[in-house]
């Protein structure tokens, strides 16, 4: 019985402790707890109250220790985000603070903007999210089923309402027989053992829907050529790297990988071997030569320049 008063005592504190953690959490989520804009709100525009909004829940949905709260911050987010697109001025709103937390890049020829960010709802899970906003101000919605795609991804075409999640970072432009076409390069998590990046055909049908896939890609797979409807380049989790637009040679450049085990079925093995491969337009297509970075092997005594730098 002596020990009954500390037991009950250790208790009640463990309870304390977690109703203390409870409320950081849930203060995250909950406006009323602190206040979401700063100053006189008479004085803001609807857009700017509901950036405002947006970046708040923002924060709920990336840094909630609980992953429950982490999708309850994504619901509130999606929630204020369908009324900022139907303000019809939005498509021309800058939106500077939103785009500290989420990624927003508009084309080349500014005839739309893609919105998208991802939601980790587990230790393991990841939830992309997207919306393209036209020129005319209506939007398109992007529902991620890479989760259930396993294999074929590389030669599907897919729409807005089945779409291969991703953050993309890039937008090009290019025109085939006066036709537009775009070029999305992304980034997908994949899974507990691998990464993926991703070049990808992107354009409209005649019914104004978003089509994402296009056999305009001839790549090289273990030394023989093939077309492909989007470039898919899967390599070890963790790994750096690279791939992105060089201006100067107009090509796509990323690193060259190779399996670490020598067993190229295997890609959550590979890794940059230091050497770079490239994709380039021909007008028509993404074309893939590999090793077109040159690096020069220098002897004993062998100037790292032709000329010294004075």
């Amino acid at each position: 019985m002596k020990c009954t008063v500390p037991l009950l005592f250790f208790f009640m504190l463990l309870t304390c402790f977690g109703v203390q953690l409870f409320a950081q959490d849930f203060q995250a989520l909950n406006p009323e707890r602190k206040p979401i804009h700063q100053g006189d709100i008479s004085k803001y525009t609807d857009l700017q109250l509901n950036e405002d909004s947006l970046v708040y829940y923002a924060d709920s949905m990336y840094f909630s220790t609980i992953p429950d709260y982490r999708i309850d911050g994504s619901y509130e987010f999606i929630r204020v985000f369908k009324n900022i697109m139907k303000d019809r001025s939005s498509f021309a709103y800058p939106f500077t603070k939103l785009k500290d937390k989420i990624t927003i890049l508009d084309a080349p020829d500014k005839s739309f903007r893609i919105y998208n960010w991802e939601v980790l709802r587990n230790n393991v899970e990841r939830r992309y999210y997207g919306v393209i906003q036209l020129q005319d101000k209506s939007y398109i919605p992007l529902v991620d089923v890479s989760d259930n795609i396993i294999r074929g991804a590389e030669d599907s075409t897919f729409m807005g309402t089945r779409w291969f999640g991703c953050m993309y970072y890039k937008i090009l432009q290019r025109e085939i027989s006066g036709e537009k076409i775009y070029f999305l390069l992304g980034w997908n998590g994949n899974s507990m053992n691998s990464e993926k990046k991703v070049v990808e055909a992107f354009g409209f049908n005649t019914k104004n829907q978003s089509v994402f896939g296009a056999n305009v890609f001839n790549i090289l797979d273990r030394g023989q050529r093939k077309k492909t409807n989007r470039f898919i380049l899967e390599y070890q989790k963790g790994s750096k790297l690279t791939m992105n637009y060089d201006e100067e040679t107009k090509q796509i450049i990323f690193d060259h990988c190779e399996s670490q085990i020598g067993d190229p079925a295997k890609k959550y093995t590979y890794i940059p071997d230091g050497t770079y491969d490239g994709l380039k337009w021909d007008g028509t297509q993404w074309i893939m030569y590999e090793n077109i970075v040159r690096i020069k092997e220098l002897q004993q005594g062998d100037a790292p320049v032709d000329q010294p730098i004075k």
